[in-house]
């Protein structure tokens, strides 16, 4: 269901997408791959350790709701991706 807080025409708004991964090298190489398919423009990437893995969340532009939600579907079909969401859109709204 299309989030009615995202305008499409507002340049400010970001998708926030949060994943787990087994490890920093997989998910550098899943975000590569999932950003690099995807007309998103990424704002913002972090990663940080959780016991033996890593969780990344990133923060990206340019992409609707299918957009991200297809992008999400990217990074979880990547090896070594456990999960991944959709948290929230963000933005000026």
């Amino acid at each position: 269901m299309p989030n009615p807080a995202y305008d499409q025409n507002d340049p400010e708004a970001r998708h926030v997408l949060r994943f787990a991964a087994d490890g920093a090298a997989l998910a550098l190489d899943a975000v590569r791959a999932a950003v690099a398919a995807s007309p998103a423009e990424l704002c913002n990437f972090q990663l940080k350790a959780v016991g033996e893995l890593v969780e990344g969340v990133l923060r990206v532009r340019q992409v609707d709701e299918a957009g991200a939600l297809n992008l999400c579907r990217r990074l979880a079909e990547r090896p070594g991706v456990l999960s991944s969401k959709v948290e929230h859109v963000w933005g000026r709204a």
